[in-house]
Parts: structure tokens; C-alpha cells; sequence
């Protein structure tokens, strides 16, 4: 016999998680992967202009310490951007 799967108060199929927020392409499509809000913000402020200065980056982004951190270690974790040492500074630019 089958178990049986259902919908959740949500719309959701019971059993699986909710998603967050994905990568958006810019074509209306996304690359599927799992992105935080944070992470997000990040992500959509580099597709205007990368690299960008990470002081620079960071200030606009308005997140504190805890959350800048864990945006651009998960980023680079993803592989998704880099941190550049230059004479001029720290750079943060998408891969």
C-alpha cells in the first residue's frame, strides 16, 4: 500500500521543505540553487556592478557583522563569488 501525500495548510506537498530563495538568471529562470536573503542581497547588488569594494559592498547591503559574514562565506562556499586582495583594496566579484 502507498502512503499517501498530501497538501499542507501551505500549498506545499507534505514531507518536503519549503524552498528559499533561489539564484535568479535574469531570464525568468533560476540556477536552483538554495540562497538566503542575505545572500540574495549580496548577489543582486554584484550583477549591478563587479567587482565591487568590500567595505563598499558591505555598507550598502546594511547587514550587520553576523549576517555580512555568513552571506560571503556562503557565496564563496558556493563558489559563487571571490574576495581579490589588491593594492587599492578588497574586492568581492562573481565568478
Amino acid at each position: 500500500m502507498k502512503p499517501e501525500t498530501g497538501k499542507g495548510r501551505d500549498g506545499e506537498t507534505e514531507g518536503e521543505p519549503a524552498s528559499s530563495a533561489e539564484e535568479d538568471t535574469g531570464d525568468g529562470g533560476t540556477t536552483g540553487l538554495d540562497l538566503t536573503e542575505e545572500e540574495q542581497l549580496v548577489m543582486n547588488l554584484l550583477k549591478e556592478k563587479s567587482p565591487l569594494d568590500l567595505n563598499e559592498l558591505k555598507a550598502t547591503t546594511g547587514l550587520s557583522n553576523k549576517k555580512w559574514d555568513t552571506a560571503i562565506k556562503g557565496l564563496r562556499a558556493k563558489e559563487l563569488v571571490t574576495v581579490e586582495k589588491t593594492g587599492e583594496g578588497l574586492f568581492v566579484e562573481l565568478v
